[in-house]
């Protein structure tokens, strides 16, 4: 009974060591499974970093002016209204001229009455002369009658003068489109009064169309000297020129507006928003990594993983502090000991620590 007792603890041990052998080998493939995986990009040291701004602006048009009447009267027709393009003596609004219409019968009247009375005079003067040939006539009586007529003549050059003036008041109670343009506002009605110089119509011009862009000072030289520019408007994108290199800092944008000529065949409205494109470059060494490679440092650094191999041959986590000289929507540009060549990596830094050993995948 003993000798198959000793044979059974013999059995069970054995099976129980084997057990143990069968699991520690599995137990080996995840600890190599285990290890990490991190996606790296490849870093190359640039001499400069180029930053694309965007200036906000307007779109204005070339000339903009509020017509108005040089004289007071009512308003007679509207004939252009809002969103009307209109051409270059295009008759726009008209007052109401029955006033000037009866003024110039009256001095139409008033003209006819001083022409018959020369007439009169004239034929007198004549028949004076000729009696006065004859011996019967005084030069008393031909000097009154000369003297008539050259006042009638003087009032008949008053009168001549005074019809001009009724003639081109009408002609001033019609407005005209000074240049080719589109209506954007108007201010009064049919049957309205209006006082001279008072804006009816706003006209804007069609061509020469600006841009007005507001620039902080420190940008200001570099972009009037490009003199060339880029202006995006909604999706489109047009050629533009530096019409202006600003004159004044506005108070409240504390900016200074330039001035670009667009194209004649943009198709822009005015008010507009425009916008600058440009692109300053700047001179410090430095690398492009994705934002997502950064994590905080201390004292204002920031830290990047990169990859190396060790001796043993296995590639691990080495950390570096690095200074982001600028950073846009998705990279940065940053200083510090990195060399060309450098593996950076790109995303789950979180996940990782200086000294980590990883299996790489490159981006």
């Amino acid at each position: 009974m003993r000798k198959w007792t000793t044979k059974l603890v013999f059995v069970t041990s054995l099976t129980a060591l084997t057990a143990c052998n069968s699991q520690s080998e599995p137990n080996n493939e995840v600890a190599d499974i285990a290890l990490p995986s991190v996606t790296v990009t490849t870093v190359n040291i640039e001499p400069s970093y180029k930053i694309k701004k965007e200036f906000v602006g307007t779109v204005q048009a070339g000339q903009s002016a509020n017509l108005g009447f040089e004289l007071s009267g009512k308003v007679n027709t509207l004939l252009v209204d809002v969103g009307d393009t209109v051409q270059k003596g295009t008759p726009l609004i008209q007052l109401d001229t029955q006033l000037l219409d009866t003024e110039s019968r009256q001095l139409s009247a008033q003209l006819e009455q001083l022409d018959a009375q020369l007439d009169l005079i004239k034929t007198n003067l004549q028949r004076q002369r000729q009696l006065k040939k004859k011996g019967f006539s005084a030069d008393a009586e031909i000097d009154s009658l000369t003297s008539q007529r050259d006042s009638l003549l003087a009032n008949v050059r008053e009168l001549e003068a005074s019809i001009a003036s009724n003639t081109l008041r009408k002609q001033k109670s019609t407005i005209y489109a000074p240049y080719d343009g589109k209506i954007s506002e108007r201010f009064v009605s049919e049957g309205d009064v209006v006082n001279m110089g008072s804006p009816t119509l706003t006209l804007l011009s069609q061509r020469q169309n600006e841009a007005r862009i507001g620039v902080p000072v420190k940008y200001l030289a570099a972009l009037v000297e490009k003199r060339e520019a880029n202006i995006r408007i909604g999706d489109e994108i047009f050629p533009s020129t530096l019409l202006n290199p600003g004159a004044a800092i506005d108070a409240r944008s504390r900016t200074v507006q330039l001035r670009y000529a667009l194209p004649e065949q943009a198709m822009v409205i005015n008010g507009q928003l425009a916008y600058l494109q440009d692109n300053s470059e700047f001179e410090a060494e430095g690398f492009w990594i994705p934002l997502t490679s950064l994590t905080d440092g201390l004292r204002g650094t920031w830290n990047v993983f990169t990859t190396t191999e060790n001796e043993a041959g296995t590639t691990e986590i080495a950390r570096r502090s690095v200074q982001v000289v600028h950073a846009d929507e998705n990279r940065a540009y940053v200083s510090g000991p990195l060399s060309n060549g450098d593996r950076v990596v790109t995303d789950g830094v979180h996940r990782i620590v200086s000294g980590q050993q990883v299996t790489v995948s490159e981006e």
